[in-house]
């Protein structure tokens, strides 16, 4: 039941990030690339592409689960079932399906007391959950930075009083702690990865501290998933004046007249923009190439539709 619990919670965690992406489907913000301004996107595209992400590894998680219903138990010493009651893997797969409720099978009792393949399989799923969870968080923690000397385009809930040393201070620490799990369960994904290849002929003997690990790694996920999705996820607030700042900030925005006015023209409104300070639209509306609410509307369709 591990896996299917890990499963639900990587829906709730998407599920929040969804409902934050229609609420903020037109709010408007600079998209970055190489850590550089970018053209601009919307925090509505940004979070439902985390939502999707999340749904696409629990679907791959819950592509793993049927497999591990395949077991060797009744193999005996080499996977033949020497000594054992008539009947005895079926008969024990058939009860553990009732007791279950999952469908358990005995299959090729040589193969599975020799390969950890399927175990390998689920660990492998972990891991690319554990990556993109580690990727999520630390651009959760990008986008919160500051209040006022990083991006600040979003805030955390504060479930801390503060730093030890700075009074007022709020740290994202449930996404520092989710990263922290993220690693620990890269480093049972190593050991499971070791593990698996660590049999000999007939046996894997290693099977007792291959569990252990994954069903570690499944329990710090699905509890750290669900503490960062109710403390702090369901509390996010975006700062929409802060995100208008960036992208009217933005010398990127030039990108968007290409078709216009094109590339080279486009190039020399951009270095304008970016020798003088001034914002891009009002430098397209002193060139008298078109207006400001014209240009905000342009702004806008591109962020949410990619046209212009």
């Amino acid at each position: 039941a591990k896996t299917p619990r890990l499963i639900d919670a990587i829906y709730a965690m998407a599920a929040e990030f969804e409902r934050i992406a229609e609420r903020e489907r037109d709010t408007v913000k600079s998209g970055r690339t190489h850590l550089q301004d970018a053209v601009p996107t919307t925090i509505g595209r940004e979070f439902a592409a985390y939502a999707w992400t999340l749904r696409r590894v629990a679907q791959q998680l819950a592509n793993t689960h049927p497999r591990l219903g395949e077991i060797g138990l009744g193999g005996s010493a080499v996977g033949t079932g020497l000594n054992t009651a008539p009947n005895y893997s079926e008969r024990v797969a058939e009860e553990l399906s009732n007791l279950t409720g999952e469908q358990i099978v005995a299959v090729n009792l040589a193969a599975q007391m020799q390969s950890m393949l399927d175990l390998q399989t689920l660990s492998s799923s972990l891991r690319g959950l554990a990556l993109e969870l580690t990727r999520i968080s630390n651009d959760l923690r990008l986008l919160a930075s500051g209040p006022r000397t990083g991006l600040g385009e979003i805030t955390l809930p504060a479930v801390q009083p503060g730093s030890s040393i700075m009074p007022g201070k709020v740290n994202p620490v449930m996404f520092e702690m989710l990263n922290q799990v993220c690693y620990q369960v890269l480093g049972q994904d190593a050991a499971v990865a070791y593990m698996t290849q660590a049999g000999q002929l007939e046996l894997n003997v290693m099977m007792p501290a291959l569990g252990s690990a994954l069903f570690d790694a499944m329990d710090w996920m699905t509890k750290a998933i669900t503490v960062a999705t109710d403390k702090n996820l369901k509390g996010l607030v975006v700062n929409r004046e802060r995100c208008a700042a960036f992208i009217h900030a933005s010398v990127g925005l030039a990108t968007l007249l290409n078709p216009q006015i094109g590339y080279m023209k486009a190039a020399e409104i951009a270095k304008e923009s970016e020798q003088s300070g001034k914002p891009v639209r009002e430098i397209v509306a002193a060139h008298g190439i078109m207006s400001l609410e014209a240009f905000d509307a342009l702004v806008l369709k591109a962020a949410r539709d990619g046209k212009i």
